[in-house]
């Protein structure tokens, strides 16, 4: 009796620790507080495109190129650089703005 319920309460502690590590996993990584420079938020009739990145909010340059039918939103901090576009046009508009891109 006594041993079975070892076995009960250690798969209890396993469980629950288990179960502690999930939510702490899902939990966002390295979010930034709103209005901390951490993050860039840029809001258009396309929708809402956020960029968070770590590091100085003092070094990061942020760029936010509008053209009609596209928002691109660029943010570099420290050597790490995000691009995120988003438009009304199709997939192959997408691949050709990519492939002007490269060209610059």
């Amino acid at each position: 009796m006594i041993k079975a319920m070892r076995y009960e309460m250690k798969f209890l502690l396993l469980a629950s620790g288990m179960g502690l590590m999930t939510a702490i996993a899902m939990t966002p990584a390295g979010a930034g507080e709103a209005g901390d420079g951490h993050t860039t938020v840029v809001q258009d009739e396309n929708g809402t495109a956020v960029i968070t990145q770590s590091g100085d909010p003092a070094q990061a340059e942020v760029k936010v190129d509008r053209e009609p039918g596209r928002t691109t939103v660029y943010r570099r901090s420290g050597g790490n650089t995000a691009i995120v576009s988003q438009g009304t046009g199709n997939a192959q508009d997408m691949l050709d703005w990519l492939r002007k891109q490269q060209g610059r």
